[in-house]
């Protein structure tokens, strides 16, 4: 297992169903670092469930939950974040990952995702008409925010190691890291 000394927290961005959560805790086990989820992070910090949040308290409020855990989030010690699909969406957030973080824009493509998400029923923005649309629409509005991220690294139709081998070397290129340093 090889360690690096990354010197920021790495976010990972992106659509629902790419694989942020699986990545990023194999990219955080090769790194050496902790893994963290921003919804598991909202959810901790509100005591509820996102979807409770959205129920009980609109949307609004969960974004502004959201921006809130992020800021705190990227002033800890580096560690792997993935975020939920709109935190790089929303300016805020956006900005404070990029001041403060490498992004890892996790692309794929809508045949990889969609069979994914399809099957699910926990995702709150494909539960109000055909998901294959809705998701489409979203991927034409967000991949043009999403190529702001420090990095792109295309997942589609490779194995979850190998995504995990590209950010390193993305990374890699950044910072010019050591083995060991």
């Amino acid at each position: 297992m090889t360690f690096y000394k990354v010197p920021k927290t790495i976010a990972l961005v992106g659509m629902m169903g790419v694989g942020k959560t699986s990545i990023g805790r194999l990219l955080a086990k090769r790194l050496g670092l902790t893994f963290k989820d921003s919804d598991h992070e909202v959810e901790a910090a509100a005591n509820c469930t996102v979807a409770d949040i959205f129920a009980w308290y609109g949307e609004k409020a969960f974004r502004d939950t959201e921006r809130l855990v992020i800021k705190r989030l990227a002033d800890e010690p580096p560690h792997v974040l993935s975020t939920g699909v709109e935190v790089f969406i929303n300016p805020d957030s956006r900005e404070i990952i990029k001041k403060k973080c490498i992004s890892v824009w996790l692309y794929a493509s809508l045949e990889t995702i969609y069979p994914r998400v399809a099957r699910r029923s926990h995702r709150p923005q494909l539960e109000h008409g055909d998901k294959h649309e809705i998701l489409e629409d979203l991927m034409k509005q967000y991949y043009p925010i999403y190529e702001q991220a420090d990095i792109r690294v295309d997942c589609d139709h490779q194995p979850a190691e190998t995504t995990v081998d590209r950010i390193i070397l993305e990374i890699e290129k950044i910072f010019l890291l050591k083995s060991g340093t």
